[in-house]
């Protein structure tokens, strides 16, 4: 595979985390935190020095195909992290010789601890191991949040709206898992999601703020991450320490969060209203969100938990919506409460939101496809008491191109979930239940960001480890890391996939 165009767009996708950075300087002088300066411009100048050596180094490359777009993608969510960790690490060094520093802050000396912070964070998962964020300088608390809120909408998109003006940016959107767009320009497409998700996040922070929340800096960051359904937090106890109408608006603000931006756009722009119902994948989000719900709180009745129902509204929110905010220790709950959570997690809201998971649009696809199957069996029960095959064009019907790749990805993440498991609970401590370890992968996986205990700085590196590549291949949906694998590990490259990313060549 020709390398070029990859690494001309790599430079151009490093120039995010570097203006990140750069934007992020402003924090460090009005919190009166001269010590997080030099981190920051470190960080600039290492992704955008970087950025643009391989910008301009590789500017005249080939058009990029679909091929390479998946490997761009898949490295770019690597790189972008990497250099995310650098203001963990270089402001737990700064910090380190000085008199009474927060652990919480010490703890990302370790470079893993470091990395760990950033994946999560730009992944939008909310795992997290800062025990006590509250004790975080403000720059990193602010680092922490907006890394959540560039990485709910995807640094490819911001990427494309910024830099991208040709025909390659369609491929680009599509391997980051975003193939719907919402106007037929696609710089349009960008741009409308980019306003679209500015008015839900300053809606938000007005919300928090006036539904109690007691400063504006608080309001800020719960704004930034509750719509990128991210998870991450400046208090302790996430939305335990606030009243229930915080806990309300984070509830809508979630819900927003796992709505498509295309059915956002169909209500905000043209009015249309009862999308929220009659698009199919709006109203199995809604079905799920009140079924669920009540079946939590069936289940934490039956448990005699002390959980509320906005404690049980709440979470199931926060795990179908993969937002990773909690009221209460999930530790606490019933097993039968925290599968029914990881099943949440594992659904995901709605393709083309900020959201993790399977995604709604896959998972009623593959409804329809039992219930068909069920229906086809149930008029003609020979077919399996006499072990016939269904006709043909029967076939074709139940199982379509949609179905059989949603089937496809479904399958992956079974498999994924059941090797991780087995490899986590080597990991994770003697006396680590195997539900916990479950619960954590699948929070992993999902970009949800849930705790059943597991995740701590302590964690065995190893464990660690696992999390990060769990969370990096949820953000990519495994299948573009599959190629990538295929590239590296494949002796003959140009023979895999043919007809994908790879240019027409003669018959003779």
């Amino acid at each position: 595979m020709e390398l070029k165009p990859i690494l001309r767009d790599l430079g151009l996708l490093l120039h995010v985390p570097g203006i990140m950075a750069l934007t992020s300087l402003l924090v460090c002088v009005l919190a009166n935190e001269p010590f997080a300066v030099r981190p920051f411009l470190w960080t600039a100048f290492a992704a955008i020095g970087t950025g643009q050596v391989l910008f301009w180094l590789f500017r005249r490359a080939e058009e990029m195909q679909l091929r390479h777009a998946m490997v761009t993608a898949v490295l770019a969510w690597l790189l972008v992290p990497f250099v995310g960790m650098l203001p963990f690490l270089l402001v737990a060094q700064e910090l380190a010789t000085k008199a009474g520093v927060s652990e919480t802050v010490l703890a990302f000396q370790d470079p893993l601890n470091a990395l760990f912070e950033a994946v999560s964070g730009f992944t939008a998962t909310g795992l997290t191991v800062s025990l006590q964020p509250s004790e975080l300088p403000r720059s990193l608390q602010w680092w922490r949040s907006f890394s959540q809120w560039i990485g709910g909408v995807g640094v490819i998109v911001l990427m494309l709206a910024v830099f991208h003006h040709t025909a390659e940016a369609g491929r680009l959107l599509y391997s980051e898992a975003r193939d719907k767009k919402i106007l037929p320009d696609l710089q349009a497409t960008v741009r409308i999601i980019w306003w679209i998700y500015l008015v839900y996040t300053l809606l938000g922070i007005a919300l928090l703020r006036l539904a109690g929340m007691p400063t504006w800096w608080e309001a800020l960051n719960y704004g930034l991450t509750g719509i990128a359904t991210g998870g991450f937090g400046i208090s302790d106890a996430s939305l335990a320490d606030y009243g229930a109408p915080v806990r309300a608006v984070m509830v809508l603000l979630m819900t927003a969060g796992a709505i498509s931006f295309a059915s956002h756009y169909h209500i905000l722009v043209k009015g249309q209203v009862n999308l929220l119902w009659r698009d199919v994948e709006n109203r199995a989000l809604l079905t799920l969100l009140v079924g669920g719900a009540l079946l939590l709180l069936l289940e934490n009745v039956w448990s005699r938990s002390s959980a509320t129902w906005l404690d049980s509204l709440f979470q199931w929110t926060s795990a179908l919506a993969t937002a990773g905010f909690s009221t209460v220790r999930i530790e606490d709950w019933s097993i039968t409460a925290q599968l029914l959570l990881a099943a949440g997690m594992v659904f995901g809201g709605a393709a083309g939101a900020t959201t993790g998971g399977l995604k709604l649009r896959r998972i009623v696809w593959l409804a329809r496809a039992a219930l068909l199957r069920i229906e086809r069996v149930s008029l003609h029960p020979w077919i399996l008491m006499e072990h016939k095959p269904i006709a043909e064009s029967d076939e074709r019907e139940i199982v379509g191109p949609h179905i059989e790749a949603a089937a496809i990805i479904a399958s992956l993440w079974g498999m994924t979930i059941a090797l991780a498991t087995l490899l986590l609970l080597h990991f994770s401590g003697d006396r680590t239940s195997l539900n916990a370890v479950f619960f954590e992968v699948a929070s992993a996986l999902g970009n949800v960001g849930l705790s059943a205990g597991i995740t701590h700085p302590e964690l065995a590196w190893p464990g660690k480890l696992i999390l990060i590549l769990l969370m990096w291949m949820g953000r990519l949906e495994i299948l573009p890391v599959l190629v990538l694998a295929s590239w590296l590990f494949s002796w003959r490259p140009k023979r895999l996939a043919p007809g994908i990313g790879t240019r027409k060549r003669s018959r003779h």
